[in-house]
C-alpha cells in the first residue's frame, strides 16, 4: 500500500521532455533520511533532484521551508502526485509555475490503461493550477493542455473563458475539446481582440462560427478568417466580407488571395480593387474562363469611367507580358525575381507556368493549392533555384512560414526528384 500511496508509477514520458539532471549516485535510504531531517539547504536541494528518490522523502520535501528545495520537488518527474497536490497550493509562484509545466506535460499522455486513482489525482492537480490566482501559472497550464483530448472539458472551458489573453488564446485557437456550441457561447459573451482572432485562426471552423466571428465587421478579424483556408465561409458571409474588404486595404488583399471564392464574389471584388490586385484576381482565377471574361469587361468599364486612371494599369495584362517575353527569349529566373522584387505577383505566376511548361489552368491550380510541396515541385519543373522557390511560396502563394519549405544547407531542393515528379504528376493527371 505504501508503494501505491507514494509510488513513482508515472511521468516516464514526461522525463524525456526535460533534460535529466546529473546529480551523481543516490545516497542510501538512511543517509537520505538524515539529510532530509538535518541537512543544509544545499544538501536537501541536491537530494531532491534524484528522480529515483524514495517517494516518501520527496513527499516530505514538498513542505520544506526552503523554496529552493520545493522547486526541485516540483520539477522532479519522480515526485508522487500526493506531493504535487501540496505543491499546487505552494505560496511561491515559481514553485507553482514549475509544477504547472511538469504536470501539464504529464496529463495529455495519460491513457485509459492508467490507474483510475492516478488519473483522478493528476486531474485534481491540474484543476487547482488551472484556477491559480496568477495568470502566468494558468497560462502554462493552457499552453500545455491546448491540444489535449483527455482532460475534463470543464477545465478547458474555464481556460477558454479566462479574461487573460495569455491564458485563453492558446486554448481558443487549438483545443479540440471546444465544440461549435462552446465557441458560439464564448463569442456571444462579447469576445474581442486577440481572443476573437484566436477563434478566427482555428482549423476547420464551421460556417456558424465564422458568421459569429465576423459579425462585428472588424477588418482585422475578417482578414484572419480569409487567410484561414480551412474556415468554412457561407455565400452570405462572403458578401459581408466583400463589404469589409472594400473599405480596408489588408482585407482586400486577403480576399483576392482566397481560393474558394464564388464567381459572383469575384465579380464584386473586381468592382473596387486596384490595378495590381485586379491582375492578381485574374491570375488566380484564370481557370474560370467565364469569370475572367466578365472581369475583363469590368476592367474596360472602369477604365472608361476613369476609376483605374491613377493605378497605372498596364496596356498589356500580366499574362500577355509574360507570354511576349517568353516568346522573345527574355523570360528566365532573373526576370522572375525582378517581378518578385517589384511585387508583380500576377506576372510571376504566369512566368513560372511558362518556364515550367504547364497549362495555365494546371499552374493556377497548383499555385492556389497552398501546398508548399506542390509549389516547390512547379518551381523545380521551371528549373529555378530553391531560393526563388522560397520566395514564390511566401510572396505569390502566401504559404505560412511554419509550412514553407526551405532550401537544404547547400541551397538545394529539400525533396527528392521522385517526390517532386510525383507531386507534379498528381496535378497534371487531374
Amino acid at each position: 500500500m505504501l508503494n501505491w500511496v507514494f509510488g513513482n508509477k508515472r511521468k516516464a514520458a514526461s522525463a524525456t521532455k526535460k533534460k535529466k539532471k546529473a546529480t551523481g549516485p543516490k545516497p542510501s535510504y538512511e543517509r537520505a533520511r538524515e539529510i532530509a531531517d538535518k541537512g543544509t539547504v544545499e544538501e536537501r536541494q541536491k537530494l531532491a533532484q534524484h528522480e529515483d528518490l524514495e517517494p516518501e522523502i520527496l513527499y516530505y520535501f514538498a513542505t520544506d521551508p526552503a523554496v529552493e528545495v520545493r522547486l526541485e520537488v516540483a520539477e522532479n518527474v519522480g515526485t508522487p502526485l500526493q506531493a504535487d497536490l501540496i505543491l499546487a497550493k505552494d505560496p511561491d509562484e515559481k514553485v507553482r509555475r514549475e509544477l504547472a509545466t511538469k504536470i501539464g506535460r504529464l496529463v495529455p499522455e495519460l491513457t485509459e490503461e492508467e490507474n483510475e486513482r492516478l488519473v483522478d489525482m493528476a486531474m485534481e492537480v491540474i484543476e487547482i493550477l488551472a484556477q491559480d490566482e496568477l495568470p502566468r501559472v494558468r497560462a502554462i497550464v493552457a499552453e500545455e493542455l491546448k491540444l489535449a483530448t483527455n482532460v475534463p472539458k470543464k477545465i478547458i472551458r474555464n481556460l477558454a473563458d479566462d479574461l487573460e489573453e495569455i491564458v485563453s488564446v492558446p486554448v481558443l485557437e487549438y483545443s479540440p475539446l471546444l465544440s461549435e456550441l462552446d465557441l458560439l457561447e464564448i463569442i456571444e459573451k462579447g469576445l474581442k481582440g486577440e481572443r476573437l482572432l484566436a477563434v478566427a485562426r482555428r482549423q476547420d471552423i464551421t460556417e456558424p462560427v465564422v458568421d459569429a466571428v465576423v459579425a462585428d465587421k472588424d477588418p482585422e478579424v475578417a482578414t484572419v478568417v480569409l487567410d484561414n483556408e480551412t474556415a468554412a465561409i457561407s455565400e452570405a458571409t462572403f458578401d459581408l466580407l466583400v463589404d469589409i474588404a472594400e473599405a480596408d486595404e489588408e482585407c482586400r488583399k486577403s480576399i483576392v488571395y482566397r481560393a474558394d471564392l464564388p464567381v459572383r464574389v469575384i465579380l464584386r471584388i473586381a468592382e473596387f480593387v486596384n490595378a495590381a490586385l485586379m491582375e492578381t484576381l485574374l491570375a488566380r482565377n484564370a481557370h474560370q474562363k467565364e469569370a475572367v471574361d466578365q472581369i475583363r469587361r469590368t476592367v474596360r468599364k472602369r477604365i472608361e469611367k476613369g476609376e483605374l486612371a491613377g493605378d497605372d494599369l498596364p496596356f498589356e495584362t500580366a499574362s500577355e507580358r509574360a507570354e511576349r517575353e517568353f516568346q522573345e527569349g527574355k523570360l528566365d529566373e532573373d526576370r522572375l525575381n525582378k517581378a518578385l522584387d517589384d511585387h508583380d505577383n500576377a506576372y510571376a505566376r504566369y512566368a513560372l507556368q511558362l518556364l515550367a511548361g504547364v497549362k495555365e489552368e494546371t499552374g493556377s491550380t497548383i499555385l492556389n493549392s497552398r501546398s508548399a510541396k506542390a509549389v516547390v515541385a512547379l518551381a523545380w519543373k521551371a528549373n529555378v533555384s530553391m531560393k526563388t522557390a522560397e520566395r514564390l511560396q511566401d510572396q505569390v502563394c502566401r504559404i505560412t512560414s511554419e509550412k514553407l519549405l526551405r532550401a537544404k544547407p547547400d541551397g538545394g531542393y529539400p525533396l527528392a526528384k521522385d517526390d517532386l515528379e510525383w507531386y507534379l504528376d498528381s496535378f497534371l493527371s487531374e
